[in-house]
């Protein structure tokens, strides 16, 4: 479950930090705000795969802690066809964003044990 939500943060998270940091958020270094730079080395890594493997096309990826930005990496293409190569600034179309967000806030809500997975849906919804 943890691995799902993690997913669905990082599509949230990559739909609306690229723009966040294009507004000039201030810059640190991972240390200064208590995050191991080997994790940051890991994460471009296995997006760096991912791109190699074929299982993603390109992306743009931020990270940001404590009100600055410690991390902004595009990989990939933006256009398969053009060859056009991802870049900080490329605009995504976002499209039906409801379900993984509500499903990533069912999971949270879940995970602090407000319901089970296997509760029936008559005990939560009313008829």
């Amino acid at each position: 479950m943890r691995a799902i939500i993690r997913t669905f943060a990082a599509i949230i998270s990559i739909s609306v930090a690229a723009p966040v940091l294009a507004q000039g958020l201030p810059q640190a270094k991972p240390a200064e705000v208590g995050l191991a730079a080997d994790r940051l080395d890991r994460l471009t890594r296995a997006m760096e795969q991912d791109i190699a493997s074929g299982r993603r096309v390109g992306t743009v990826v931020a990270v940001t802690r404590k009100g600055k930005a410690i991390y902004h990496k595009a990989f990939g293409l933006a256009d398969r066809e053009t060859g056009q190569q991802m870049r900080l600034d490329t605009i995504f179309r976002l499209h039906s964003q409801t379900k993984p967000i509500v499903s990533a806030g069912l999971l949270i809500l879940m995970e602090e044990g407000h319901f089970s997975l296997n509760d029936p849906l008559a005990k939560h919804i009313p008829e």
